[in-house]
């Protein structure tokens, strides 16, 4: 009557979130191609060139993706739904880049933004379409939406800052800090706003920063790439961690 989702079946864990983690995984197995990159030669010395994603691919994708999640979100498991069906896609996605070294083109180092921005449009367009099947959209936006969108946020400008951070003179890792910690407040902000205490925002923010050093480190041992400047990095991440808390601090004060 009240438009509420149906309780979760017993079925749930142990048949439903398998199934539809490995049909997530076999559709962009299917219809993604594996090799990330675009202009690659179909063969050695082949003239006829890949054209990386094809449109039809990634909507028919992004149809299967959906529906699954609404499946698995409809029977009261928002959180699966999001951790399950968009978090394997993520990973895959994430394995896809990694196994294929990008081309020295001048934008290579550039890789893990890419996947970034990948992940976190499956994860937030999981969220959306769990939640809308679960009838709480408001709930689904403050518990999974938000934190999603910021801890995107934290990473990239984390990665951003941490080049910045990387330069030779010593003014340029402090310019990194306080650029840091001013992004990694307003973060902190929208996460208070959002109920969450200091402790898992510190935790949210710092994590995704150092969620995309390991992933820009990796890579280091895959292609022999020379290793990102790992004071920048340290740098960075204690800067979003005193970004993130300081809101709580000038609150006190306040």
């Amino acid at each position: 009557m009240n438009g509420a989702a149906p309780s979760a079946p017993r079925f749930l864990p142990t048949v439903l979130l398998p199934g539809a983690a490995v049909l997530a995984a076999a559709a962009q197995l299917l219809l993604l191609p594996w090799d990330p990159r675009s202009n690659v030669p179909v063969s050695p010395g082949s003239d006829t060139l890949t054209t990386g994603y094809t449109w039809w691919g990634t909507a028919l994708f992004a149809v299967v993706l959906g529906a699954l999640v609404w499946v698995v979100g409809r029977w009261g498991r928002t959180g699966a739904a999001v951790l399950v069906v968009g978090g394997v896609s993520a990973v895959l996605l994430l394995v896809s880049f990694l196994t294929h070294e990008p081309d020295p083109d001048g934008f290579a180092g550039l890789w893990p933004t890419s996947w970034l921005c990948g992940a976190v449009l499956i994860l937030a367009g999981a969220a959306l379409v769990a939640g809308a099947a679960h009838g709480d959209l408001p709930r689904t936006v403050r518990s999974f939406l938000v934190p999603i969108l910021v801890a995107g946020a934290a990473a990239l400008s984390g990665f951003v800052l941490e080049a910045v951070a990387s330069g030779e003179a010593w003014l340029a890792r402090v310019v990194s800090a306080v650029l840091a910690l001013a992004a990694a407040h307003g973060l902190g902000w929208a996460l208070r706003a959002n109920g969450w205490d200091i402790r898992r925002s510190v935790a949210l923010t710092c994590g995704a920063v150092a969620l995309i050093a390991a992933v820009d480190s990796a890579s280091v041992p895959l292609w022999g790439w020379p290793a990102p400047d790992t004071a920048a990095w340290l740098v960075t991440i204690t800067a979003y961690a005193a970004g993130a808390a300081s809101v709580w601090a000038w609150r006190r004060r306040a």
